[in-house]
């Protein structure tokens, strides 16, 4: 995303660059059952999850006895329904043990991220689109709807090139290096396999 011309601050996120800060909530299949790409990049995730639309839903069914799991990382905060790794969890545990389960499952998320940004290459971090913050929420959207169209149609995703594979890594590696905290992010999380 292009520097926006009012509030930057919103939108300068911890990977040193402007952007949204977009929750995905997937399914096994790799389809997004949810989006929101209301909130600048320096929002914090729990902030995202604590104001959309799913999480009084998520209250009200489990209010009402059903059983509703969603997977979040260690910046969510464990309710009955979202899960999160157990901190400071010791070798050969039980939690430790259900922490490899939470992170496998959970790479869903990764791998989902991985197919959207392979078929819809100007949602690479290193690509730039020349928007203001509402049209790019409103790219990142349609990109999410068109990815679940090309799902349900069995097309598949394509692999996302070397070149923009370099690029990604070489993103994120230079984050990391800067002291940035990249969370989740690995070439199997890129490549969406």
């Amino acid at each position: 995303m292009m520097r926006p011309s009012q509030n930057e601050e919103r939108y300068y996120c911890r990977k040193g660059n402007h952007a949204r800060n977009v929750q995905l909530i997937p399914d096994a299949d790799l389809n997004i059952l949810h989006v929101d790409a209301t909130y600048g990049g320096a929002t914090h995730d729990s902030f995202i999850f604590n104001n959309c639309v799913i999480q009084p839903k998520l209250e009200s069914l489990v209010e009402a006895g059903e059983t509703v799991y969603l997977l979040g990382d260690s910046g969510y905060a464990q309710r009955t329904y979202l899960m999160v790794p157990i901190s400071n969890a010791v070798e050969g545990s039980p939690e430790e043990h259900y922490n490899k389960l939470h992170a496998t499952a959970r790479n869903t998320v990764e791998r989902a991220i991985g197919r959207l940004k392979g078929r819809f290459r100007c949602l690479l971090v290193h690509r730039v689109l020349h928007y203001d913050p509402e049209m790019v929420a409103k790219i990142v959207i349609a990109c999410c709807v068109l990815h679940n169209i090309c799902n349900r149609a069995g097309l598949p995703a394509p692999a996302i090139g070397e070149y923009d594979l370099q690029e990604e890594i070489r993103f994120h590696t230079a984050m990391r290096a800067r002291g940035s905290s990249v969370e989740g992010m690995s070439t199997e999380g890129i490549l969406g396999q």
